[in-house]
């Protein structure tokens, strides 16, 4: 599907819940309550919806949250999108937290990759981010998945005065792993404007004073610009939505849990969809003209702060 700027738009990051086992202090309120019925999409719209997709060209889809290895649902829905929708490239992105009792089954039901969340490699640092997790749990679902044959990306959001000094530690996980680490700088949206000031990190300044790292092609359309070390056997990527925008080659949409879409993760306007479902001429239709209509750029760099009122778990970003 081509939107009105040139970009082929196919790919689709679905938000499960908005629940979370973790209260990471850049995503999540520590006193945040959940509505027992906040989901207005029950897994069948999120079937209808998923086939609606494949069928004007979504070829990858990425199962988000809050925390998707809490929704009931997460290993039929992927088997649904692998075997019945033939979307080959199946993701989630998850803390880690319960994944390695979850992995193998996941794994079978056609999930591929993991995007898994780790700011910091220190057992007491990552406990006073995400208010008490265990970074054993994590660090053994990392090793599970790849156990399985998974490709495994770790999401470290670098905050000033926190993890930058883990950077050459995190570097050092891809010298022997088959692993992608992602350094992704701080935006100021939801939780994260509290701290966005006093805590952004400019990446690319930073990768470019580290000895050893050298910038390679990939083939892959990706957010991420990546780097690896000299006959290291993961890569190390950079995320910059502030430094260095990449609006131009954003290939996809959000769906969240409420049945909405939003073509821009900083952008206020949201399309309800909820009307449509179960009415799959219309739907595909009418998802056409939406995506049609994909903005051009975000203005999070001039602005300073996103104009969406939604904070990041609420979006599945």
């Amino acid at each position: 599907m081509i939107d009105k700027y040139g970009r082929n738009i196919n790919y689709a990051r679905i938000s499960l819940t908005e629940k979370c086992n973790l209260r990471c202090v850049y995503c999540m309120p520590d006193d945040v309550s959940f509505n027992e019925y906040e989901n207005t999409l029950s897994l069948n719209d999120y079937k209808f919806i998923i086939n609606g997709l494949s069928q004007i060209g979504i070829t990858k889809i990425r199962f988000t949250g809050g925390e998707p290895l809490l929704y009931e649902g997460l290993s039929e829905i992927i088997r649904y999108t692998y075997e019945e929708c033939n979307i080959k490239d199946v993701a989630i992105t998850t803390n880690g937290i319960g994944l390695y009792d979850m992995a193998y089954e996941l794994y079978e039901s056609g999930l591929r990759t993991v995007n898994i969340s780790l700011d910091s490699l220190k057992e007491y640092k990552y406990k006073s981010i995400t208010r008490n997790g265990d970074i054993k749990e994590v660090l053994k679902s990392i090793s599970r998945c790849l156990e399985l044959g998974m490709k495994v990306k770790i999401n470290c959001v670098l905050i000033s005065g926190f993890n930058e000094n883990e950077i050459p530690d995190f570097i050092l996980m891809t010298k022997f792993n088959n692993i992608d680490v992602r350094f992704i700088e701080l935006m100021p949206l939801g939780e994260a404007s509290k701290i966005y000031r006093n805590g952004y990190v400019n990446i690319q300044d930073v990768i470019s004073q580290i000895d050893g790292l050298y910038k390679i092609e990939s083939s892959e359309n990706s957010t991420a610009k990546y780097y690896k070390l000299e006959d290291s056997m993961g890569r190390v990527g950079i995320i910059t939505p502030m430094s260095c925008s990449f609006c131009s080659e954003c290939n996809r949409i959000r769906i969240t849990q409420n049945g909405t879409i939003k073509l821009c993760l900083h952008s206020e306007e949201e399309y309800d969809i909820k009307y449509y479902l179960n009415k799959p001429l219309i739907f595909r239709e009418v998802l056409k003209e939406i995506i049609l209509d994909k903005p051009e750029r975000h203005y999070l760099n001039e602005n300073k702060v996103s104009d969406t009122k939604r904070s990041m778990y609420q979006i599945g970003g």
